[in-house]
């Protein structure tokens, strides 16, 4: 497959099943695939505070 039927296919799944891909298929590959510094900072921004605001809020922040 190429990089566009791939993801194709990836936007094509349920919410579900990209969840699942995110946390199952995303961690075997992103030490390799990810190893130097602008692909981390990309990474971290997908990550930023906006975005685990809600996780904290109900976990009251690990307390």
């Amino acid at each position: 497959m190429t990089f566009e039927e791939v993801k194709t296919a990836i936007l094509a799944m349920s919410d579900e099943e990209q969840k699942r891909l995110i946390t199952e298929v995303i961690p075997e590959i992103w030490r390799k695939a990810c190893s130097d510094d602008t692909c981390l900072i990309a990474l971290r921004k997908l990550v930023d505070e906006d975005a685990v605001k809600a996780y904290r809020e109900q976990h009251m922040n690990g307390i």
